[in-house]
């Protein structure tokens, strides 16, 4: 930081050297406006001290990195948000492939009972449950209004569709007796 000062006051001192000062009006600056939803703002160069004298103009070479220095934040930005989108879907995917995992894990526990029941087997120990589950967390990327992003998690709830069911079973048991004795 210190080395890009020096060169700019370097620069300054050359540039004032050569030309007289030159007082000139400034277009009115254009803001880049982003695509995306996430609040951005504007990359300018660093505020200059103010002297007596009007500011040179930067210098092309200075202007020209500024320039790169902002569409390769631009690009980073947008890389940044299609991570953080992906991020996002990989979670959603190994959530529904975590609920397939416990499906199978039922199916097998049923099967392996049932082939047990059968074959009677008691030099075999019989296994209760083929997969245990602990609480399960999958990363998420939110986004703060700040324009910043939040790497957390999530809970991932396996036992949420049995849940509902015994609740389905309830109501629809409830509704049956109620035919019944209105009948």
């Amino acid at each position: 930081m210190k080395t890009l000062q020096a060169g700019l006051q370097f620069l300054r001192s050359q540039f004032m050297q050569r030309q007289p000062p030159r007082v000139r009006k400034k277009p009115p600056r254009r803001r880049y406006r982003s695509p995306y939803p996430v609040s951005r703002m504007a990359i300018n160069a660093p505020p200059q001290p103010m002297t007596s004298q009007s500011q040179p103009p930067l210098s092309l070479e200075l202007q020209s990195s500024v320039r790169v220095l902002q569409q390769r934040t631009r690009e980073g930005w947008k890389r940044l948000e299609y991570q953080a989108s992906h991020i996002n879907q990989l979670s959603t995917e190994l959530e529904a492939a975590l609920l397939e995992l416990k499906a199978i894990a039922s199916q097998v526990n049923t099967d392996w009972r049932t082939l047990q029941k059968v074959q009677h087997s008691s030099t075999q120990a019989i296994i209760s449950n083929v997969c245990e589950y602990q609480i399960t967390k999958l990363p998420l990327v939110q986004y703060k209004p700040s324009g910043a992003f939040l790497l957390t998690s999530r809970s991932v709830d396996l036992f949420k569709a049995e849940r509902e069911a015994i609740r389905l079973a309830q109501v629809l048991r409830r509704r049956n007796r109620r035919k019944r004795l209105k009948h």
